[in-house]
């Protein structure tokens, strides 16, 4: 297996170029002394062309890598002095999706970096330098092998950092340092890995292995029987299930979960890393994004979210305090960094039906009289995803999604209701619903200008009732821990808090137009 060296100048506050981009400005990183020496003996292979004859390197074979690597930044630095082909002794790649190919000796590659660099590293070869930028070294974190750090005594404040990547922690150890008489260090760190993990979706080979896995944690996971059900049913498939593999034994397991019908999946409903493994959220971490990656690569157009289900009173036990500090670790790193947490209730015929005060009136209505009602109650909401969507997609979209979502739910449309005053004007929704497992409240709310009456109390004695009469035993709700006042009426109503939860999400890719 060839190795991926990311060998890079940087200054003191880790930098590798300046805000523009510019290295070469202010001489941040001098060619000089004994470092130059160092270099020269070491890696001739890292001048470029027009340097290799002045320095007295023509004919001086390559001494760590046949193949460098560029982002497209990078490669312009060169373009711009008109500079096609600056390491014509290396295999050259340029990554970019935009940039046409200028020279037979550079070839620019348009697909996903992290599959092509694995394919490469499997081939013959000598090493693989990544000679930058930070954007493309942020994408191949995790299949960089080796850092080789020139450090330069100097401290710039702001510019183009080592990685441009999201949050992700990831273990090297120091093999080598050197301080050089101009105050630079060469510093070299090889990744922490042991034995070689594997990442990847399983097959149905798998599956003895998947479901023979269990976890000692006093978390929600997801037991072989219940796995097994909903994998027949599609609502856990073999490439929606990804494992990591060390030695030929499975050491962690991320369950993806969605409906029969989905062509993506919904949510992540267990994860979980042996407790063997040194670092289990950098584990799982790597364990997520590999799975987010391939769902955005098969056209996934949101990623799922992380949904981990936690006991009343979690943060009184250690166990459980535990259990979730390493798995928010991953989720964050994973890029999942929208977080709300959610009481999770049950209305059982044990607690009586709620009463209604008889102040509305619930009819019936069409899909655009249901599309108003949403886009007028999500003004003022306290639930965090509501307020999260308006911010970036706007009452429309926000409502539109709503309604498509439940829609889409297994529960009856019939079942819906809107909620008005004797004399007519709209109050709210009540919208009864079902999962795959049991009939829930679903939405209901009430419009900005009749909250604090009381009405809620009524829409959710509404849809008590309308789910009974279908027959339901079992009703359940969820609301967001900030929202007091939807769970003290839930409270009023009878429903119980049996659970909670942590939800992670990845946050919405830009503002509202």
């Amino acid at each position: 297996m060839r190795k991926l060296t990311y060998y890079v100048a940087t200054t003191l506050d880790g930098f590798i170029a300046g805000p523009d981009g510019r290295f070469d400005r202010f001489d941040l990183f001098p060619f000089e002394g004994d470092l130059a020496a160092a270099l020269l003996a070491e890696y001739p292979e890292t001048v470029p062309a027009h340097s290799r004859g002045p320095l007295g390197l023509d004919g001086v074979p390559n001494r760590c890598f046949d193949t460098v690597l560029m982002g497209r930044a990078t490669y312009e630095h060169g373009l711009a002095a008109g500079v096609t082909s600056p390491y014509p002794h290396l295999k050259q790649y340029v990554f970019s999706r935009t940039l046409a190919p200028l020279d037979p000796a550079v070839e620019v590659v348009g697909t996903d970096p992290v599959e092509f660099v694995r394919d490469l590293k499997g081939q013959e070869g000598e090493g693989v330098w990544l000679c930058g930028g930070a954007g493309l070294a942020g994408q191949l974190m995790d299949e960089i092998d080796e850092l080789v750090i020139r450090r330069y005594p100097v401290v710039i404040g702001s510019g183009i950092p080592l990685f441009d990547a999201p949050f992700r922690p990831d273990s090297f150890k120091l093999t080598d340092s050197r301080v050089f008489s101009t105050g630079a260090a060469l510093t070299t760190y090889a990744k922490e890995t042991g034995t070689p993990v594997l990442i990847r979706p399983t097959t149905g080979a798998d599956l003895e292995r998947v479901t023979a896995v269990t976890v000692d944690e006093p978390v929600g996971w997801i037991p072989a029987d219940r796995y097994l059900g909903e994998l027949a049913e599609g609502m856990y498939r073999p490439e929606w299930t990804w494992i990591a593999e060390q030695d030929g034994r499975v050491v962690a397991r991320a369950l993806w979960w969605g409906r029969a019908t989905s062509e993506h999946p919904v949510a992540l409903d267990c994860l979980y890393v042996d407790p063997s493994v040194a670092d289990r959220a950098a584990l799982g971490a790597r364990l997520i994004r590999a799975g987010l990656r391939a769902f955005a690569e098969q056209g996934a157009a949101k990623a799922p979210l992380y949904n981990l289900t936690l006991p009343n009173g979690w943060r009184d036990d250690p166990a459980s305090v535990a259990a979730v500090d390493w798995r928010r670790d991953a989720a964050l790193a994973a890029g999942l960094t929208d977080v709300v947490e959610r009481l999770r209730l049950e209305w059982t015929p044990d607690a009586g039906l709620p009463a209604s005060s008889g102040r509305l009136v619930f009819t019936e209505g069409t899909d655009e009289e249901f599309l108003d009602v949403f886009r007028r109650i999500a003004v003022g909401s306290l639930d965090g995803e509501t307020r999260r969507n308006l911010a970036v997609m706007g009452a429309e979209a926000t409502a539109r999604e709503e309604v498509d979502f439940y829609l889409d739910c297994p529960g009856e449309r019939s079942w819906w209701r809107i909620a008005r005053t004797p004399d007519g004007r709209v109050a709210g929704l009540a919208l009864p619903s079902a999962t795959p497992y049991s009939r829930n409240v679903g939405y209901l709310g009430v419009v900005p200008e009749l909250r604090g009456q009381g009405y809620v109390d009524d829409v959710l004695a509404e849809i008590t009732r309308v789910q009974v009469e279908a027959g339901a035993e079992l009703i359940t709700a969820t609301t967001d821990t900030d929202n007091a006042p939807m769970a003290a009426a839930f409270a009023r109503a009878g429903y119980r808090t049996t659970q909670t939860r942590l939800i992670w999400s990845a946050p919405e890719p830009g503002p509202a137009s």
